[in-house]
């Protein structure tokens, strides 16, 4: 067998192959990276649903109370079910974590259309000034004990037990439910835990953490 010698290539041809393969392997990588980037996707969050609570129905001549709803309102508004254990309203020893109504709609809407309330919980009520507050029960489910609350952060009434109306019930046949003296503050709690647990008049109360010193009690 002879021995052939290899020819060696000019220096242009040289280049010019190595260049080539060198193109095109760089556009094998090019479209390896594109196919693999148009294949990868990014989930998009949903949103979650809140659910709606409601409440009880006042009738007053210059505020709506919390927690209740007027015979001309149409406010929709709600709160969250589930009671903020930062909000907090001491009564004497007894304790209570509450959902807050501050605002004419959050007064409005209050518990109206929730069919339970957790035992030992509530909704506090919160006005601008002291009044004579007409509350009603307008679409409420469960019986109520309404703890008036005086701007001096004392208990001055009770209604206890207060029943949730026949829902064919005319509005103008609803009964209100009103203080003897005035109140600022107004606690809603589930029907006999007043008596049961012994809140009267004269007990003083306190707002707690997130609430503490927020409203002068």
């Amino acid at each position: 067998m002879r021995h052939r010698p290899s020819k060696r290539l000019t220096s242009a041809r040289y280049f010019a192959r190595y260049f080539a393969r060198y193109f095109v392997v760089l556009a094998l990588t090019l479209t390896a990276m594109t196919v693999a980037c148009g294949a990868s996707a990014t989930a998009v969050p949903t949103a979650s649903s809140t659910k709606v609570s409601t409440g009880t129905e006042a009738d007053t001549p210059t505020t709506t109370p919390v927690g209740s709803l007027t015979a001309d309102s149409t406010a929709t508004t709600a709160l969250d079910e589930t009671p903020n254990t930062g909000l907090l309203v001491r009564v004497e020893d007894l304790v209570f974590p509450v959902e807050l109504a501050d605002t004419p709609d959050k007064r409005i809407r209050g518990l109206s259309g929730r069919a339970s309330m957790d035992a030992g919980t509530g909704m506090l009520f919160v006005f601008e000034k002291p009044e004579r507050f007409r509350f009603w029960m307008r679409e409420m489910e469960i019986t109520l004990d309404i703890v008036w609350i005086g701007s001096n952060c004392e208990v001055v009434d009770v209604s206890e037990n207060v029943p949730f109306p026949d829902p064919e019930t005319p509005l103008n046949d609803l009964p209100r439910y009103s203080p003897e003296s005035r109140a600022k503050f107004v606690l809603e709690i589930n029907g006999g835990e007043a008596a049961e647990l012994g809140l009267g008049i004269g007990d003083q109360v306190e707002f707690l953490n997130d609430i503490a010193g927020k409203y002068d009690c």
